[in-house]
C-alpha cells in the first residue's frame, strides 16, 4: 500500500486524487526537482562508467599504427583461403570455395562426427574452427584493453594458430582419403594456401604478444558528473563523503564552469 512522501499517511485506492488527502502534497511533482538530479547523476554515472570501454575500442582498432597494423594482419589470412589449400594426387588444387562444395556435397555434420574417423575429415573441421575463430578475434580485438585484455590477446590467438596449425599437420599425414573430397581414395596433401595460412597465424600470435609488450595508448575521453570531473567524482565516493557533501562540490564546480563559459563568450565577441 503506497503512503504520501510527505506526512506517511497510508494512501488506499479511493485516494484517487493526486493530491494527499491530509496534507495536500501533490504527490506527482513531490521532489520532482530532487529526482531530476538524482536522474541526471545516474546518467552521467553510467556515462563515465561505459565511455572508457568505447575508448579502449577505438584504441584497439585505430589507437596507433600498431592497431591499424593488426587489423590488417588479421584479415589477411582470408585472402589465403582462397589459394589452393588442398591438391589432390592428379594436382588439382582446391581453395575455399571448392572446399565450401566438397563440405556441402558430404554434409558438415558428416564432416565433424567423422573428424575422429577420417584424417581429412578432422583437417577440414579444424580449418572450420580456425576459419571461424579468425572472425570472433576480429570481435575480441575490442576488448583486447581491458582489465583482463592481454589474457584474452594470448588465449585467442594463441587457439586460433593451434587450430591452423592442426589442420596443416593432420592433413599432412592424412594419406588417402576417401571422404570429404573424393568418393574414391585419393592421395590428400595440403597446398601452398595451407602453408600461408598457417604461418599467417603464427604472425599474428607472435605480433599480439609483441604488441602486449609494447602496448597502445588510450585516449580517454574527459566526463564530468555533476560538473565534477569522473575520477574527483569517484574519489569522493571512495573516501566516504556524503551525497550531500558531494553535491556542495558539484555546485562549486558547475560555477566555476560556468564562469570559464562567461570568459570564453566574451573572448569570442571581443575577437569579432
Amino acid at each position: 500500500m503506497a503512503t504520501c512522501p510527505h506526512c506517511g499517511r497510508k494512501l488506499h485506492f479511493r485516494d484517487w486524487r493526486p493530491e494527499c488527502p491530509d496534507c495536500g502534497t501533490h504527490l506527482t511533482y513531490y521532489n520532482s526537482n530532487l529526482r531530476l538530479l538524482e536522474e541526471s547523476e545516474r546518467t552521467e554515472i553510467e556515462h563515465a562508467a561505459f565511455q572508457p570501454k568505447v575508448d579502449r575500442a577505438k584504441a584497439a582498432y585505430a589507437g596507433s599504427p600498431l592497431a591499424i597494423i593488426r587489423i590488417v594482419l588479421t584479415l589477411i589470412p582470408i585472402g589465403a583461403l582462397f589459394l589452393p589449400l588442398v591438391v589432390s594426387g592428379s594436382g588439382k588444387g582446391a581453395n575455399v570455395i571448392e572446399v565450401y562444395k566438397a563440405i556441402d556435397a558430404y554434409g558438415l555434420g558428416n564432416v565433424f562426427s567423422d573428424a575422429l574417423k577420417q584424417p581429412a575429415c578432422l583437417a577440414v573441421a579444424l580449418l572450420l574452427l580456425s576459419a571461424a575463430s579468425l572472425i570472433v578475434s576480429i570481435v575480441l580485438i575490442s576488448m583486447s584493453l581491458g582489465n583482463h585484455g592481454k589474457i584474452r590477446v594470448v588465449i585467442t590467438y594463441g587457439v586460433m594458430f593451434l587450430l591452423a596449425a592442426g589442420s596443416l599437420i593432420t592433413a599432412l599425414f592424412a594419406g588417402e582419403s576417401t571422404g570429404v573430397f573424393s568418393d574414391g581414395a585419393e592421395v590428400f596433401r595440403p597446398g601452398v594456401g595451407a602453408y600461408i595460412y598457417a604461418a599467417l597465424f603464427l604472425v599474428l600470435f607472435v605480433y599480439n604478444v609483441f604488441l602486449i609488450n609494447k602496448g597502445i595508448p588510450v585516449k580517454y575521453t574527459p566526463c564530468l558528473i555533476g560538473g565534477l570531473p569522473s575520477e574527483e567524482y569517484y574519489s569522493y565516493v571512495e573516501q566516504g563523503y556524503s551525497i550531500a557533501e558531494i553535491r556542495r562540490k558539484m555546485l562549486v564546480a558547475l560555477a566555476e564552469l560556468d564562469a570559464k563559459l562567461d570568459e570564453t563568450l566574451e573572448e569570442e565577441g571581443a575577437a569579432k
